[in-house]
This record gives structure tokens, sequence and C-alpha cells, in this order.
């Protein structure tokens, strides 16, 4: 975008000066004033009801006050409003609730974590916010409220406000939906509830599945309930039930028993409330308790050579939760290389090596009796520049090109070809190809469905599936590879391709902005986005020391990865050309 088309409040964010800045804020009717770091530097009672004057802007900068500029929001900005994003996972989480309200002039503040981000409404909300929410500081900012305006600097960084999104401002009707959005993060007050009397809950002799009622709670917890003792308290699960969807929060739910409690709603069973939450009893073990299956755990000890004997089975009841030695490694070397990286997003990054190894190789048996492999679908979202979350992609590609390249999944150019390089059909050009390259797809060939795909801006892959004809399939094609289906095959326009034994990983990476622009609702209804792990930066991120000099990564770790890759099974051909993998079970 040239200066010539540039939206005018992103021409004058990026004004070459603090009073050239404010006068052109100024001129789009937008109420300035002068900023000593973030607080006011001088009595602006005045300024949230009228404008100032061109000669007052002249004045604050001939004394020496205007060292940053602030807009003040509500009606004397022409109805101004600004969500204010305080915290890393504030962003994505506004992105993925309200992606029709993100296409809109935001700000990237000094703070590296925090994002503004405007509109211009009809109906003016009230200012509300939610201080300290698992999501960071929430507020939308009207009447009586100022903001800290590019090309101000951060008074703790030293580094400025930025564009983050050079769009004009959003104009909507209200934004009454975003203002409940934020209510609904705010601490309920503790004497607002009570734990109903024991005499209202069932008796009798059979004890609902610790394991169900385990994941109900963490499913409450993901929505802000709060825990008193026993109890989970939060709006209720059936706000259509209540008058204004219970915005006094009337339900509780019992962590010992599996009851759930509602003044209105009354008394709730366990299966209730699972089927409520979309919670199938039977991928946790049943409704009803049964006994715990005899744990059994088996290591395979990769210092010693493929040649060697099988590995040991030990028995253990106890789970340890340190992490594996390589990723432990990989996770030192990395946020050491890459030191302004989040760390979850290198640990995410060796996850998807160790899972791109393994293949389809290893399996544990669910309960139910499905076959769970370790396949990933992983998203780093995080904003642009600041967090270096390309870095964790490129050195995880770089680990996997050197232990084991033929695992690599080329980047799907349209459905039909990716059903091609899924079914292990060679390209059109192999005869072109080196020596090595050829070496290369033969190698992957018995693998070919069970291989890693890297994907530097994932965002675009799914603003390309939304969007364009030639796209069409590759959804659905995706959620299908999700589940490592045995077999399936796609009659295309070059033949039958027959796709065997899958196990796709993905590692991708975006931006919040990125992503909300691409997806659509349907994304998360139709469970594709469900599918993806979606990782942001970690609360008390801090970048970290870095290297005196750029480290290789350790030839112990690329020899360990290929060491993995080529102890467990190789694929087989049976006797009708079908590929057959022989996979461990982890027991």
């Amino acid at each position: 975008m040239n200066s010539t088309n540039k939206p005018p409040i992103v021409a004058a964010a990026q004004s070459k000066s603090m009073i050239e800045a404010a006068k052109m804020y100024a001129a789009l009717n937008l109420s300035v004033i002068p900023l000593d770091g973030k607080r006011p530097a001088i009595g602006w009672t005045d300024y949230q009801k009228r404008r100032a004057r061109p000669d007052e802007i002249d004045g604050w900068h001939k004394q020496g006050i205007l060292k940053n500029v602030g807009i003040v929001c509500g009606e004397v900005s022409q109805n101004l409003v600004v969500l204010d994003l305080d915290g890393a996972a504030g962003y994505p989480a506004f992105v993925a609730t309200f992606p029709h309200l993100a296409v809109t002039y935001t700000v990237a503040t000094g703070g590296g974590v925090g994002k503004h981000v405007c509109f211009r409404v009809e109906t003016m909300p009230p200012s509300v916010k939610a201080m300290n929410t698992p999501i960071g500081h929430l507020e939308l900012c009207g009447d009586g409220r100022q903001v800290v305006a590019p090309p101000s600097v951060h008074p703790r960084t030293g580094k400025p406000y930025v564009v983050e999104r050079a769009e004009d401002i959003l104009h909507v009707e209200n934004l009454s939906e975003l203002a409940d959005w934020i209510e609904s993060f705010k601490t309920p007050i503790p004497q607002a509830w009570r734990p109903p009397a024991p005499g209202l809950f069932p008796t009798g002799s059979a004890t609902i599945n610790p394991r169900l009622i385990s994941a109900i709670a963490d499913t409450l917890m993901g929505q802000g309930f709060t825990q008193r003792g026993d109890w989970l308290h939060g709006r209720c699960i059936y706000p259509e039930r209540h008058k204004n969807g219970d915005r006094n929060p009337s339900f509780g739910f019992n962590t010992r028993t599996g009851y759930g409690h509602c003044y209105v709603c009354g008394t709730m069973l366990a299966k209730d409330i699972a089927e409520r939450l979309n919670i199938n009893p039977e991928h946790y073990g049943g409704l009803v308790e049964r006994p715990e299956p005899r744990q059994i755990k088996r290591t395979i000890d990769l210092s010693v050579s493929p040649d060697s004997q099988p590995p040991k089975v030990e028995q253990s009841a106890k789970q340890d939760y340190k992490l594996p030695s390589w990723l432990e490694q990989y996770m030192k070397w990395a946020g050491t290389t890459g030191n302004q990286t989040p760390m979850i997003f290198h640990q995410a990054a060796g996850l998807w090596l160790l899972s791109t190894a393994i293949g389809r190789r290893l399996y544990g048996e669910a309960p139910w009796g499905v076959k769970i492999y370790p396949n990933l679908y992983l998203m780093l979202i995080a904003g642009t520049t600041f967090y270096r979350k390309s870095t964790a992609y490129k050195l995880a590609e770089q680990v996997a090109r050197q232990a084991i390249p033929h695992m690599l999944m080329p980047t799907p150019g349209s459905p039909e070809r990716f059903q091609e390089a899924l079914a292990g059909r060679l390209p059109s050009n192999f005869d072109r190809l080196t020596q090595e390259q050829q070496a290369r797809f033969r190698k992957a060939q018995p693998f070919a469905a069970q291989r890693g795909l890297l994907k530097d801006e994932v965002a675009g892959l799914f603003g390309a599936i939304n969007k364009r004809d030639y796209m069409v399939g590759m959804k659905d094609l995706l959620m299908e590879l999700y589940d490592c289906p045995d077999y399936f095959d796609k009659d295309t326009q070059s033949g039958l391709n027959i796709v065997e034994n899958a196990a796709l990983s993905i590692l991708g990476v975006t931006t919040p902005a990125g992503l909300g622009a691409a997806v659509s609702q349907a994304d998360w209804a139709n469970g594709l986005l469900i599918r993806f792990a979606l990782l942001t930066p970690e609360p008390d991120y801090a970048e970290r020391p870095a290297a005196k000099s750029y480290q290789h990564a350790p030839k112990g770790l690329i020899e360990t990865l290929t060491a993995l890759h080529e102890r467990l099974p190789m694929p087989q051909k049976d006797d009708d050309e079908r590929s057959t993998v022989g996979a461990l079970k982890l027991t």
C-alpha cells in the first residue's frame, strides 16, 4: 500500500514526528492530548468534550510536553471505541471469536504483547474492563478513556507503537456482543453464590467415573469457572432458561460426586452435563467408574544400535511427566539459538519432529478400541516480528532436512496434487531431478501418507481453501487425514489415487490478523480448526540471553532422531502390493 491510497488513520500513525501525528489525528476529528509515557501530561477533562485546536497542539510542542500522543475515545472523537487487549492470548482469542470485527485499523503496542483494535459506532457502549483474565487484561474504551497512539514510544521497553493492521476504522452499529464477551471474563462476586444443600442430590451405589468428572471439570474451567472447595461455579450451561442469560452465575458442578445444580434448572446428572458440553462418556471409559487397567510402560533405548536386542518392557504404575531427553535437548538448543521465540513454540516444533519421525509406527489403544497415532496438527500464532515465531519453524525444518529429509511432505498446490503425493506418486518431472532428489523421493514412497507438512503462513492455506475454486475438497481431505485412515481412495482426472496408512502431521505459523482474515465461522463449526492445537506465547514470555555465536544443531540431536525413525518397523508390501505398516502398540 503506497502513501497515495493508504487510509488516513494509517498515514497519521506513520508520521515521522509526534507533532505531525497529533495534527493529522486532529484533522481526522480525533481529540488528541499530550502524554508523558502513557499518562496525560495535562488536565484533559476539557478534551473529553472538545477537540484541541492546532495552536494548542503547537503550544504543547513548544513547551516540550508532547512526548507521546494520546487519543481520547468516545463521542468527542466521532464515537471512537478502542478494544485494549493487554496479553499475548487476548488478540488471538478476540480474532477467533469475532472474525468479522477483526478487519479494522489495529495498533500493536510498544509493550510487545498488547493490541488496540479501533471502531466507530452508532451507539456508544459503556466502558467495561476485565482484569487478570486467563487471556490478559481486556478493556473496551469509550467515553472518559484515552489510548496511546503511534508513533508514541512505550516508557518501559523503548519500542514504538506501530500499525498492526493497515485498514480504515471499521464502522459498526454497536459493540454489545463485544461488551458481553468482556463481561463474561469478570470474576464473580464470591458472596453471590452458595453451594446447594446436600439433600438435593440423588443417592445410590454407583460412582461416577472420575475421568469423566475430570473431563467435565477441565471443560468448565476452560469456560472461566472458579473453584470453591469441591465446587466449580459459573454461568448455567442452559443460559436460554434464564432471564438475561444467567448474567449472575447460578450454576455449580461438584467435582467429587459429578452432579451439578442450578437454582433455576435444579439438579443435573453427569450424563446430561456431559451431553450439553459435547463430551462423550465412552471416550473416558463410560459413565460409571470401572476398575483402572494395569499400566504398562514401554520404553525404547535409542542409544542401542538397530541390530541390538529388542527394547525391554518395564512395568510401571507411576506416570513421569519429565520431558523426554531428546525433546529436552532440542528445546535447549532451539531455545538458545532462537532466544526471542517463545519456548512453547520450540516445544511444539520438537513434538512435531518426533511425530513426523515416528509416522504411523507407534500407537496407543483407547479403552473403546480406537487406535490413537501420534500425528499432530499444530499452529503457532503470534504477532509479526516481535515473537520470531518463524524461527521455531525454520529450526525444526533444519533438523528435519538433516535427519529425515524424505519425511517432509511437499506443500499442496491443489487437492488433486496433494492426493497424488499422499498416494506416493512420483512427480511428473521426476526424470529431470538430480540423483539425490530421486533417491529421496524413492525413500519417501513407503511413507507417502505419514509424513510431516511445514507451512510458513498456514492462514494462507485456509484462505485459499475458502476462496479459490481449485482448492475445493482440501478442507475435507485435511479433516479425513487427521483421523489416520487405513485406506481411502479418490478418483481424479489423473486416475485413482489410493492413500494407505495415513498419519499426517502439520506445523504451521501465522498471525492473529492473518488467521482472522482467512478463516470463517464454518471452519470452527465443521471441526477443521478444532483439530489444530492453536498455540500462543506463554503468559510469562520473556526474551532469553542470546548465544555468543550461532550453534548448528548438535550431531547427537540429528543422529538420535534418525535412529528413532530407523529403529521402528519399516513399511512393507504385501502379496497384493498394498503397503503395510507394522506398528508397535504402547501399553
